[in-house]
């Protein structure tokens, strides 16, 4: 094993440059996928795995809280849903990031781990995310669901090197539903009309969700405040009270239904999966109360962020009181319809904030959308940084103002934003996202 390590490092240090990333990062993920195979031929644990462009970390989470509750239970760690992400975690391995030695290293420690009896656990959640053709095919080399969720498709991971188009995004992320057996289940969103074409068409047992009448099992009377979500499920001939005081935002729902649906398909009791529910909480960066300096009070939405999570957060920071600061970052990957999305965005923004700070590569745009929105021109900021905004606000904070944190993961970070105006900085690393070491030495 080692002098095969050495042999193919050599051989990708003559080659050029481009051959040696791509021939190693091949070889690697290969390598890994071996042993990834072998564990969970030890483990047998059932496997449910998630699925969607928005929504697919808090689902799993949520399920997990559920499915936890009567059985051993492992899940993908934070947001680990790539080919990559999926074999880390069944190894239970963390990422070498862009170290050639890191992965070799964790190359040499799957071998080791390989001989060693693992831990026993029922069932593996995952999270299996796409940014490119074939990417689902890369990780049901690995596994095979026995229960998927596919919760919407949205205008994501759009662009060069990404998807041409939502239906492309579809036909990948489906396969992942037509890889469960007919003994199988896959849990379906109803109110996706994308992902609503899949009923009927698959080989396994399907369940659907939503708002819509004709789901199995449906929400209606949604309502959110400031205690949290709450809605009426509709199941068979029963109608149950939902109450999770620890969540913000509407859109929390799907994943709700979704996690209510896996426990029902595994056997859980109501009243197992209630209690579950209303001791959940959202993952750091999604929609968690932090208290701000000054006496205000900070909505992280940090983690990362697309249009229609955006307008949903920005419906949100309405219903509160007092002055309503957005702090909105640049929205990634959305291809051709970057500029009109942040324009869009930026005219909700006006809606329903009373201040705008723009950050990032679309800041103008942002901007542009919140003046044509009606929001004055002195209210709107604008800023190459997160760190630069979170100085800027730091500066200007009142008691009883609301600030809302979005934006997307790559390059902008928001969460650099909330550590600099958060009342307490040395709670970041338990409670923000990507506080990890590796993010604390990133620039931006």
């Amino acid at each position: 094993m080692g002098f095969f390590v050495f042999c193919l490092v050599v051989v990708c240090w003559v080659s050029p440059k481009w051959i040696m990333k791509a021939l190693l990062k091949d070889w690697i993920l290969k390598t890994l996928q071996f042993f990834a195979r072998q564990r969970l031929k030890k483990i047998r644990p059932k496997i449910v795995g998630v699925t969607g462009s928005a929504g697919k970390t808090s689902a799993k989470e949520v399920i997990y809280e559920v499915l936890s509750r009567r059985y051993t239970t492992k899940k993908s760690e934070k947001n680990l849903n790539s080919d990559f992400g999926t074999v880390l975690t069944i190894l239970d391995l963390k990422t070498g990031h862009s170290s050639v030695f890191a992965w070799i290293q964790i190359l040499l420690r799957a071998f080791v781990e390989s001989f060693k009896k693992p831990a026993k656990y029922e069932f593996l959640i995952l999270e299996m995310g796409v940014d490119k053709p074939g990417d689902m095919d890369e990780m049901l080399k690995v596994v095979k669901p026995e229960v998927m969720v596919f919760l919407n498709v949205k205008n994501v991971h759009l662009g060069e090197g990404h998807f041409p188009n939502r239906q492309a995004i579809f036909s990948e992320k489906s396969r992942a539903c037509g890889a469960v057996s007919k003994d199988g289940w896959v849990v379906l969103n109803h109110d996706d009309a994308f992902v609503k074409q899949l009923e009927g068409h698959l080989p396994a047992h399907t369940v659907t969700i939503g708002t819509e009448e004709g789901s199995d099992l449906r929400a209606t009377d949604v309502h959110m405040d400031l205690d949290g979500l709450q809605f009426k499920l509709h199941y068979e001939d029963k109608e149950m009270p939902v109450i999770l005081p620890h969540v913000l935002g509407k859109q929390h729902t799907t994943m709700v239904l979704a996690a209510i649906a896996v426990g029902f398909i595994q056997g859980l009791s109501w009243k197992i999966i209630d209690t579950a529910l209303q001791e959940y909480r959202l993952p750091p960066g999604r929609m968690n109360k932090i208290e701000g300096k000054n006496g205000s009070l900070i909505i992280d939405s940090s983690y990362n962020a697309s249009p229609d999570t955006t307008a949903a957060a920005l419906e949100i920071l309405s219903m509160f009181h007092g002055r309503k600061i957005a702090a909105l970052g640049t929205m990634n990957e959305l291809g051709d319809l970057s500029e009109s999305e942040h324009i869009k965005i930026g005219k909700i923004a006006a809606e329903h904030a009373d201040m705008l700070l723009a950050v990032g590569d679309h800041a103008k745009e942002l901007a542009e959308g919140a003046q044509r929105g009606g929001m004055s021109v002195s209210m709107i900021h604008t800023f190459r940084t997160s760190k630069e905004a979170g100085y800027f606000l730091e500066n200007i904070l009142e008691k009883n103002d609301i600030v809302l944190v979005k934006g997307s993961q790559n390059k902008v970070r928001m969460e650099h934003l909330v550590k600099i105006c958060m009342k307490n900085p040395g709670e970041a690393r338990q409670i923000l996202v990507r506080q990890e070491p590796y993010w604390l030495t990133q620039l931006q």
